[in-house]
């Protein structure tokens, strides 16, 4: 998917040279190997593809955070029969999709046409949804390429005279967070997030700095209000149809916030990292070619996490990708949401990383997700995941299929 999913921050070239210029909870589950905690599609109903922002249905289910070595996590029924189509259900949905094509600079023909689909129901509106999202996403890139480059500008500012000691303590407190017994989400809320918001404040461009700076990019910015808007209605519409008694994300989907979180990642990205890290990123900028847009942008946030706090940055195992794009494709399909998978020969992360030519350390997965940088968040709020993504692991694949995520750690 382009975006929302779809947009991803990450395009190859503008971060490889950007970096080389500058170096010259919803639903949640996570596994550990061995029971210890080590410190980042396609849905197909019918023959019509589609790519579904908040997932399938919306889908949040819990998976209890519980090692693969222990009890395995409850399984959930997760496909709704609204996206169960027919023939014709299918044919109605392309000829909306074409309405809409067809349109072009017509805005209330655009307008009709969402609103059409959206009266159809979700698997109209998650087509509509990719049709805009393929219009949106070069526009979002440019406006990105462009965020980056003036916050870059006024990165070398930011830092001044840092107090080092204190970077080292608010660093500490977060990293020594998962050893204490009484580690919890409240616990990550209380103390973990004032001291990621002091990291921020210390290394981190404050995205709004950056636009009274420039005044052009508030213009660029409102330019995408319209196309933004449409995503948004298909987004916040497949978010109130989900099933009823599913728990979903408490908040509706945003465009404002998508772009907000745009802009965090690249004054995340133009903020100071030690030249390892800063090579690990280039690095990843060319692998994250192969990725779903927001497969790279759960890989790039969970990376800016980790610098923040003095951590290695983590490289791309494009053979994990393909075990967890694999296993959310599974979930997707066979409508279950857990570490074990009924697949022969696909039970635990090791066996499915075996099965792509790999290994892994840890595993988290998570659905009803709208974009990578969300789940990010949302793992980094529950224990289990915030171990996972805070370990001692060299390596990263991440992989999704409509609304699910799956991230997975090799050593």
């Amino acid at each position: 998917m382009r975006f929302p999913g779809g947009f991803a921050l990450v395009n190859a070239f503008f971060v490889i040279s950007a970096l080389i210029t500058s170096a010259k909870e919803s639903s949640l589950g996570v596994s550990g190997k061995g029971g210890s905690w080590r410190v980042l599609s396609l849905l197909v109903w019918g023959g019509l593809g589609v790519l579904v922002a908040l997932g399938v249905g919306n889908m949040a289910t819990l998976s209890g955070g519980t090692a693969l070595a222990g009890q395995s996590p409850k399984e959930k029924e997760t496909q709704p029969e609204s996206l169960r189509l027919n023939y014709s259900q299918r044919q109605e949905i392309q000829k909306l999709v074409g309405m809409y094509r067809l349109a072009k600079a017509d805005k209330e023909k655009k307008k009709e046409a969402v609103q059409l689909a959206i009266q159809h129901g979700p698997a109209a509106t998650a087509a509509m949804l990719e049709a805009i999202c393929r219009e949106l996403q070069p526009q979002i890139e440019r406006y990105r390429n462009t965020f980056f480059k003036q916050a870059q500008t006024m990165a070398t500012k930011q830092v001044g005279k840092a107090d080092v000691q204190e970077i080292l303590t608010v660093r500490q407190k977060v990293l020594s967070l998962s050893q204490r017994p009484d580690f919890s989400k409240e616990l990550i809320e209380r103390e973990a997030d004032p001291a990621m918001k002091r990291l921020e404040e210390i290394f981190v461009l404050d995205r709004q700095k950056v636009l009274d700076a420039f005044p052009h990019l508030q213009k660029e910015r409102e330019r995408l209000g319209e196309l933004g808007q449409l995503w948004e209605q298909c987004a916040v519409a497949l978010w109130e149809t989900a099933p009823a008694g599913v728990e979903k994300p408490a908040q509706k989907p945003s465009f404002e916030q998508y772009l907000e979180g745009e802009e965090a990642l690249a004054a995340g990205l133009a903020a100071p990292m030690d030249p390892q890290n800063r090579q690990i990123l280039a690095l990843n900028a060319r692998l994250a070619s192969q990725l779903d847009p927001e497969e790279a942008r759960t890989v790039l946030a969970l990376n800016l996490t980790r610098n923040l706090l003095g951590l290695p940055a983590l490289v791309i195992d494009l053979k994990l990708c393909e075990a967890a794009r694999d296993h959310c494709q599974d979930m997707q399909k066979l409508g279950f949401f857990s570490h074990e998978s009924p697949v022969p020969g696909k039970k635990t992360p090791w066996d499915r990383a075996k099965r792509f030519g790999t290994t892994a350390s840890a595993e988290n997965i998570a659905a009803g997700y709208q974009d990578g940088r969300a789940v990010n968040l949302g793992w980094f709020h529950s224990p289990g995941h915030h171990r996972n993504m805070l370990g001692n692991h060299r390596r990263v694949g991440v992989g999704r299929a409509g609304g699910y995520f799956t991230e997975m750690f090799g050593d």
